[in-house]
């Protein structure tokens, strides 16, 4: 859609000449672009280290489970936010998903373990005591990229031209992923941002 094409690969090199991103060699492939968006996540550090760039991200793991409520219509019900840094989110096929824990200094560890599925049980049925009887249907791990100062990082970089990051958000991406993303791309097509967004520059970490 609007020669938009998507591929799965993993991003071994930027390709740079003159101090000018030209694309990426991805599984061996030299794939060319005008521009590059760094936005791996909490892989994104490895990425940008090849041009000397510093970005202190770090995963944070973050454990969910999913919970089955047989019968009950759950497609109504609202999004509940709770006061520990805690939500709920109901879907349509009787599920309620609840989470999520937020282990700093986890690594790339991407295990589901006992403590972490306690701390999310245990906060979802403080809130809502009546999730006691549901089916524990899954759980599921992610990693988010965490920064040091818990800010995302977005905007292009001093050293390369052509080269953008849109990364680092940490468990706020799904509110602010979209409208980053939205900022970053009126970047890349040449376009300021009608917010600032200074305080979100990569330099901000020093040399």
């Amino acid at each position: 859609m609007r020669g938009l094409s998507t591929r799965r690969a993993s991003v071994e090199q930027l390709l740079i000449d003159r101090q000018r991103v030209g694309g990426v060699i991805a599984d061996g492939e030299s794939i060319m672009g005008g521009a590059v968006v760094i936005a791996g996540g909490a892989w994104s550090p490895a990425i940008a280290a090849q041009i000397g760039l510093r970005l202190p991200i770090a995963p944070q793991r973050g454990q969910i489970a999913h919970l089955e409520l047989p019968g009950i219509d759950t497609a109504t019900w609202p999004v509940i936010i709770g006061f520990r840094g805690h939500y709920m989110v109901a879907w349509p096929d009787s599920r309620v998903v609840v989470g999520a824990s937020r282990e700093t200094g986890s690594g790339f560890d991407a295990r589901i373990t006992a403590a972490g599925v306690q701390l999310v049980l245990a906060e979802a049925m403080r809130v809502a005591p009546g999730l006691a009887q549901a089916t524990l249907r899954e759980v599921r791990v992610g990693l988010r990229p965490a920064t040091a100062d818990g800010l995302p990082v977005l905007g292009a970089t001093a050293a390369v031209g052509g080269l953008f990051l849109a990364t680092g958000h940490g468990a706020n991406g799904l509110q602010l992923g979209p409208y980053s993303g939205h900022v970053v791309a009126g970047l890349v097509r040449g376009s300021q941002p009608t917010v600032p967004i200074d305080v979100f520059r990569a330099d901000r970490f020093g040399p």
